[in-house]
């Protein structure tokens, strides 16, 4: 099963985050992928405001990991982009919060070990100037039915 969703603005982008946003928990795994500046991190932005975040939501290509603990649901972002082995991105220490929280993973595509459940969201450039394609995979546990009930 494959989700293909046109983002047309950045209201449909905001408006895809929120519906994602009402059926994550604690402990989901959402992979991002997609070329650089096809909408990862706004859509993640997006999707934390949604969550409640109220704490201003950046890249965190150069810390590599960032905790956010004031919305609903505790999101923890973290950015491969700058990694180049399995080893690199095992040492960030992600994994230590990926019960308590939701776990966004830009440049995902980066690391070859993630373990299902996880949703695979992958971002392409659309044919207007600011639309954007994105796939939504769900890989193992419930999240084709969760996806299915929205």
């Amino acid at each position: 099963m494959r989700l293909i969703w046109e983002l047309l603005s950045l209201k449909d982008t905001a408006a895809a985050a929120a519906a994602l946003a009402e059926i994550v928990r604690e402990g989901d795994l959402l992979l991002f992928t997609g070329k650089i500046g096809a909408g990862k991190t706004t859509f993640i932005q997006d999707f934390a405001r949604s969550l409640g975040i109220t704490e201003p939501v950046t890249s965190p290509t150069f810390v590599l990991h960032t905790l956010y603990e004031s919305g609903n649901i505790t999101l923890s972002h973290v950015d491969l982009y700058r990694l180049e082995t399995d080893a690199e991105a095992e040492g960030i220490g992600w994994e230590d919060y990926a019960d308590d929280a939701v776990t966004v993973i830009e440049w995902a595509d980066r690391y070859s070990k993630f373990r299902e459940p996880y949703l695979h969201l992958h971002f392409d450039y659309g044919e207007e100037e600011n639309s954007r394609l994105l796939t939504i995979s769900p890989c193992g546990g419930d999240w084709a039915n969760r996806l299915c009930s929205r």
